[in-house]
């Protein structure tokens, strides 16, 4: 038995895996190509292996848009009919190949194993109309009604692939969790819970809080401290000397929804530090007092980047900061989602 599976207590609680601390680590050290940032079509590693391979595509038309959107569909029916759904929105230039590949696959792991379908819907220009209002993001620039198109498509997939309405879930990576962030602001009904990795709530979103639904919502946020593209502290979106729109700081963001969800405090731990080779310690808030059965939860990835934890470390550090070999963000999300069941 090795170290990782000895700690067995917080084996179950952090979602972490030995299989999965081994992998990370032999990957690590792999960069990803620029293309791959930039959306071009290069030899990527672990498609196949990972499922990317395996993702299927539809095409879902609204408002006279047609919109890609890939499927992870390997799963039966549960004995209701009836299963969850997980939407996973790309970051920034991405798309659903590159989101498998970042997270080394692992969602679609998980879904073979407990039988979950997986979804990834494209933006429009690689980009989603989060509420920055960027002008150079197509998405933006035009105002497409990306809300709208989410809450479209669960209805299309509640409908046709056997979702069960009251298991939907959200996990978004940068541009993407700003994107989730407005989405479960504008659309509580819509979604059980949502996870945000390396985004936070859009300044302008939350200026709009009036828009917002007045239920509370499930949230898992898992931020690094040393970001260098979405700054923890608040503030302007920073990439290659483009400024990108502003952001609330990972903990007015956290407070947002505590808010919503009326939570009177919070209890704060570290996870223990499974990996300290990797340079990072993971912080973890939980909101206390919440109305039930919400639950609202932080992870500050203490000395980590612009970066998927436990994925692949795609640009140098110099560039988007470290990878934490800690946790699983994948594995961390899917389980978030579960406890709220």
């Amino acid at each position: 038995m090795t170290s990782y599976e000895a700690m067995s207590s917080w084996h179950c609680e952090l979602w972490l895996r030995a299989d999965v601390v081994s992998k990370a680590l032999t990957r690590g050290s792999c960069l990803l190509p620029l293309l791959i940032l930039l959306g071009c079509p290069s030899g990527t590693p672990g498609k196949g292996a990972e499922g990317a391979a395996e993702l299927k595509s539809f095409v879902f038309k609204y408002e006279g848009m047609v919109r890609d959107v890939g499927v992870f569909d390997s799963t039966e029916k549960s004995s209701s009919g009836l299963r969850p759904l997980v939407i996973v929105l790309h970051g920034g230039l991405g798309d659903d190949d590159d989101t498998v590949t970042l997270s080394f696959g692992k969602l679609n792991e998980l879904a073979v194993e407990d039988g979950f379908l997986v979804v990834y819907p494209q933006g429009v220009g690689g980009h989603w109309n989060d509420g920055r209002n960027v002008q150079a993001f197509v998405a933006q620039r035009e105002r497409v009604n990306d809300v709208g198109f989410l809450a479209a498509l669960i209805d299309e997939l509640v409908e046709k692939r056997s979702v069960d309405p009251e298991a939907v879930f959200l996990v978004g990576v940068s541009d993407g969790a700003m994107m989730a962030h407005r989405f479960a602001c504008e659309r509580t009904n819509e979604i059980r819970a949502f996870t945000a990795v390396i985004g936070a709530m859009p300044y302008r979103v939350a200026r709009r809080r009036s828009r917002c639904g007045k239920e509370p919502l499930s949230v898992l946020m898992i931020n690094g401290t040393e970001d260098p593209i979405v700054p923890p502290d608040g503030g302007v979106v920073e990439f290659d000397g483009q400024k990108l729109g502003k952001v609330l700081s990972t903990q007015r963001t956290f407070a947002f929804w505590k808010r919503q969800a009326a939570c009177a405090s919070e209890e704060v731990s570290l996870i223990p530090d499974f990996v300290p080779q990797d340079g990072t310690r993971i912080r973890r808030t939980k909101a206390t007092g919440c109305r039930e059965p919400v639950k609202v939860e932080l992870f500050e990835v203490q000395g980590a980047g612009h970066t998927w934890p436990s994925g692949w470390q795609y640009l140098p550090e110099s560039l988007i900061g470290r990878t934490s070999r800690d946790i699983d963000a994948s594995i961390a999300a899917w389980r978030f989602f579960q406890s709220t069941l």
